[in-house]
């Protein structure tokens, strides 16, 4: 057993939670822990004194569960049924927007667009909407460009919060593209639209920007934790 897995057996046991809920403070937990020790390895500190700094810069094993308990757990249960309702309700918002809004149905009653063939050349459509703004109506600009950004940042927000394994920034890379390439692919197949694969890239730069905003905001939190640990001693 590594000093990270001792150390954080030491706090979990000091935690009032569900097995699961344990298990996700655990990888949230050992992923800081991780990135304090790379960080004190990138500044030249050998790797066995920088497991033991970042373990000193978390805390006592004993007073962070008790600071988790009192400033964490009691409202756990809660907080992620808000943010489970928030995530549907912006799921069920996309669906809407991109495949049962008017404008979508009436793109497959008049199949109009479904003669387009698939955009498979990276930056082409974006290039030709930024270069050819003047010749689109604004309200097309600007969901063609800004509109697949913005509708992502949301996903790339929640999904840290809501999946411990998303915590990761490939990992919510990649499921943000898995879930724009669903909705591509849906799109074509029942004659909503055309496929472009720059709808992908913007659509996980949507995401990539969620999950940029997540990890200030984790670390604002982390920040917050220090400064009410002298007022729990």
């Amino acid at each position: 057993m590594n000093p990270f897995e001792e150390y954080l057996i030491k706090i979990l046991q000091n935690v009032d939670a569900s097995a699961e809920t344990k298990r996700e403070l655990y990888e949230e937990f050992l992923d800081h822990l991780e990135q304090l020790r790379s960080s004190y390895v990138n500044d030249g500190v050998q790797d066995k004194n920088a497991i033991k700094l970042a373990i000193a810069d978390f805390g006592e094993s004993g007073l962070v569960g008790s600071l988790i308990n009192k400033a964490v757990s009691p409202n756990r249960k809660w907080l992620q049924a808000v943010v489970w309702s928030v995530f549907t309700t912006y799921a069920l918002v996309v669906v809407y927007q991109l495949l049962l809004s008017p404008s979508r149905l009436l793109q497959r009653q008049h199949r109009w667009e479904w003669a387009l063939p698939p955009n498979l050349t990276p930056f082409r459509s974006i290039l030709q909407y930024a270069n050819g703004f003047q010749h689109y109506n604004f309200d097309i600009w600007f969901f063609n460009l800004f509109g697949n950004v913005l509708l992502f940042i949301p996903l790339g927000f929640l999904l840290p919060i809501l999946f411990a394994k998303a915590r990761r920034f490939s990992t919510t890379i990649v499921w943000s593209m898995l879930a724009s390439l669903a909705i591509e692919l849906t799109q074509f197949g029942a004659r909503l639209g055309s496929f472009d694969v720059d709808d992908l890239i913007l659509n996980v730069l949507g995401g990539a920007i969620g999950y940029a905003v997540w990890t200030m905001a984790a670390v604002g939190w982390r920040l917050t934790l220090q400064k009410l640990r002298p007022a729990l001693e």
